[in-house]
Parts: C-alpha cells; structure tokens; sequence
C-alpha cells in the first residue's frame, strides 16, 4: 500500500498542510482541523487509545478528546485534505522512525501516519515542569511515519550534535527528542539573577544533544489566541509558569492539613466536637480514658485538700504548744 504524500503550503504564519491519500489509506489529525477534502474522503472521530486516553489527553494536556481519522474510501482514485491549525503560525513536517519518541507541548500536534501513536505523558522532573512553562504533562509522539507540528508564529529547527548545547526561552518550546536532557538556567550567566531578570529574559532551557528541537517564535499573549491554547503562554489557562508554581504550593498546603487534621482525629487528640481530650471542660459523661481523665483529676483534688487541711492542723498545733510554755515562764 501506498503511503500519504505530506506537503506545507503557505510556509510562514499562516501554513497548513495538503496531505494526498492514495485509495483505501488515511491519516490522523486534530479535532476540528480539516479544512477542505476531495469528494471520496472521509472523516470520522475516534477514541485514540480508548477512553482513559482520552480524558487524560483532554484534563491534562488540553488536547481533544477525540481524534479525527480522515480516509480515503475509494479503491481507485487519488484523494486529498487540507489541514491546519485553529492558531496562525508555521508548520513542521517530522519524519519519525521506529523506536524514536518527540515530546510535544499542549496544542502543537496536529496530524500523523496511523503509524504514528500520540499519547499523554509526565515530564520526571519537577523544576522544569513549573520553569520551562511546558507543564506537568506532555505529548509523547512515537511509531513511524510524518508527524505534522504546529507553532505560534513560524517554525524554526535545530539538529544538535552529541554534546551540543542550545539555550532555548521558557515558552517558546514547541518540541523535543524525548531522550534529550535539559534543565533550567539564568540567561546570563554573567549577569546573575538582576542582569537576567532586567534583561526581561529571565530563565532559559538548555538542551544537550545529540536530538532535534522545534522552536516558536512568538508566544500567545492574553487574549491574542482564540485557538487552544498552548503551553508556555499566559492564555494556557492564564497561568504561567509563577501560576504553576503557586497553584502547587496551595494544593501541597491544603493537603499537609487535611492529613494533620485527619492524623489528629485519629490518634484521638481531638474529640469529635473539637475540645481536647486533657481540657477540664471535657464532658464528664464520656467513658473510657475521658471517665479515667476525670477520676484522676478528682483524686487530685482531694489530695490536695486534704495536704491543705494537714498543713492547718499542724499551724494550729504550734500555736497551741507555743502558747502553753509561754504561760508556764511568767
């Protein structure tokens, strides 16, 4: 069987992709993104890798829940779809082989090979997930075949060596070699933290090869992108990456005292109706330990009043003693 023939018209801002089908093949692509298509194709929405693939493809990556499937139902002719983004901006045509995997951000994949699997991934380091602006869950692309990747504003890529480095800026990352090691850096390292912060570049990706980078030029601002949105922008959502990080720092605050709260219930420190078990104001008509409380409370109180009653006796007795030799002197 003949394979699809990929090809990017309009290169630039306003790209999309022409994809000819030869009979009886077809593609996948995003939701919504099919354009124009001959009379013989066709177009239907599937669930790509079952249910739970596609709830965690939608709540964490804030891709569809269905994926289009367009095919060619003749057996004989030739036919073709246009496909392009809901945003404006470039387009990148990346040849997969097998055993290679692509991380791809929040809105940037837009169509495969049906040799081509995308699914929803998490990023294993912390830091980058809340600095590099990408999120906590990603796109794995893997498989083989063209895989078609958008971007805000046009495409640019780079192919680096084993050992070669690329500081990229947080937001502008569109894709990546999945076996790729990057981390969080200051955009100057000569300047420090003011010089990179006053310089309005602030934290940079840098990326290690050997890999391949796809890179945005532009970043959606507020409002400028009524496509979905994309990672890395302050329309995802309207967080950046100081969003992630304090939306994380109240979810781990709230739950540290739901446990506390929880831990305390249970190991008894607080009674149901929120007074401690050791306060004297506890209700006597408890049983158990709090019965137990009260009785020893009690007993020391009576103790006590009988030291005090002792003490008294003893005064009134010197008194008594001293008086009566006083008397037997004069």
């Amino acid at each position: 069987m003949l394979s699809p023939r990929w090809e990017v018209l309009n290169e630039g801002s306003f790209a999309s992709v022409c994809v000819r089908l030869p009979p009886d093949s077809g593609i996948h692509c995003e939701s919504d993104a099919v354009v124009s298509m001959s009379g013989d194709v066709d177009v239907r929405g599937v669930l790509s890798g079952g249910f739970l693939a596609g709830l965690a493809r939608t709540f964490l990556t804030r891709e569809s829940f269905f994926t289009t499937r367009v095919e060619n139902t003749s057996l004989e002719a030739t036919g073709d779809a246009l496909i392009a983004p809901s945003d404006p901006g470039g387009i990148a045509l990346h040849r997969m082989f097998q055993g290679e995997e692509m991380f791809l951000t929040s809105g940037a994949y837009l169509a495969g090979d049906n040799g081509i699997r995308v699914e929803s991934a998490m990023q294993a380091q912390l830091g980058n997930s809340l600095l590099s602006g990408t999120g906590f869950f990603l796109l794995r692309a893997s498989g083989q075949g063209n895989l078609a990747i958008s971007a805000y504003g046009s495409m640019h890529k780079y192919i680096l060596s084993a050992g070669e480095k690329r500081m990229v800026d947080n937001g502008h990352l569109v894709a990546w070699t999945s076996s790729m090691k990057y981390k969080m850096k200051l955009a100057s390292a000569r300047a420090g933290i003011v010089g990179s912060m006053t310089s309005g570049e602030g934290l940079h990706c840098e990326f290690e090869g050997p890999g391949v980078i796809y890179v945005q030029s532009h970043k959606a601002s507020v409002g400028g992108s009524e496509g979905r949105p994309r990672s890395g922008s302050s329309s995802s959502g309207g967080q950046g990456p100081l969003g992630a990080c304090i939306g994380l720092c109240t979810a781990v605050t709230v739950l540290v005292l739901t446990l506390g709260i929880m831990g305390a219930i249970i190991s008894g420190a607080l009674d149901f109706d929120g007074v401690p078990i050791d306060s004297p104001t506890h209700s006597p008509t408890r049983r158990g330990k709090y019965n137990t409380y009260g009785q020893q409370q009690q007993q020391q109180y009576h103790h006590q009043q009988q030291q005090q009653q002792y003490r008294q006796r003893q005064r009134e007795n010197n008194e008594r003693v001293g008086g009566g030799r006083g008397g037997n002197e004069f």
